[in-house]
């Protein structure tokens, strides 16, 4: 009976671990090909199209890095920095609240994550469209 108790409790500890919502964060990143040029204005309005687009607020930008807020019903709030050029990005983040993020362990709440890619997406496909 002990044994069945054993094997129980570790199916139920496995069962939440594979059931969390933390991942391993993502920093976003685009690059143009050599083919395809754009210039930095294109590469902004880009950014700007996809914040706007995906709910993102601009807070600040200084002609190469922007700050922008995503505040989902007040309860999870996120602080992007997008480092940008005329070829590439990088998406850092910056802060959160109610999104599970471990500094030690680098993992926030996966969709974190998914808030990134659809940007990244959404900023490629802005690009290849304009050109």
């Amino acid at each position: 009976m002990r044994k069945l108790g054993v094997a129980m409790g570790l199916c139920s500890a496995l069962l939440l671990v594979g059931c969390g919502t933390s991942a391993p964060i993502t920093v976003g990143s685009y690059s143009l090909d050599s083919a395809t040029h754009a210039s930095q204005t294109n590469m902004q309005a880009a950014i700007y199209t996809a914040l706007k687009r995906r709910g993102w607020h601009l807070q600040s930008d200084n002609g190469s890095q922007i700050k922008a807020r995503y505040n989902k019903q007040e309860r999870h709030i996120v602080d992007i920095q997008i480092d940008y050029s005329a070829t590439d990005l990088k998406i850092h983040h910056l802060f959160s609240q109610g999104m599970n993020y471990n500094a030690k362990k680098s993992t926030i709440h996966r969709n974190y994550n998914s808030w990134i890619k659809n940007l990244e997406r959404d900023i490629s496909s802005e690009l290849s469209f304009n050109q």
